[in-house]
């Protein structure tokens, strides 16, 4: 099974090796070059492929008070082959909304990706 690491700091966000999974894979997200302070909430609109457990709790929260890494996040085997979209929202704290969270939020860094879920080995050009 291979682990594929999501970084978060990146413009646009990177995937190491790609962005395709299998089943029974693991899925790293990772603040990268982000300071420690900075947070990110990570999740998927349209539903998530990753197992969740009281270990890896959903959404899964990122710098902070938090790890800059999320533990080794393992593809479901049930989940339908399919790209699956995800939204990462980093906060470097500066924001009023930042300290307290009341109301909508205020100069975050919204981000999106997507990790592609399929059976097939990745096709070599």
């Amino acid at each position: 099974m291979a682990t594929i690491t999501v970084d978060l700091s990146t413009v646009p966000i990177s995937y190491s090796p790609g962005p395709e999974v299998k089943h029974g894979d693991t899925v790293v997200f990772s603040m990268g070059s982000y300071p420690a302070s900075y947070t990110a909430t990570i999740t998927f609109p349209d539903g998530n492929c990753l197992t969740v457990s009281a270990t890896t709790p959903y959404p899964y929260q990122l710098g902070g008070t938090h790890a800059l890494a999320t533990s080794p996040l393992t593809v479901s085997m049930t989940a339908p082959k399919r790209v699956y979209a995800f939204d990462a929202t980093i906060d470097d704290g500066s924001s009023r909304q930042s300290a307290d969270k009341v109301g909508p939020p205020l100069n975050l860094d919204r981000k999106n990706g997507g990790i592609d879920v399929n059976n097939d080995p990745p096709e070599t050009v």
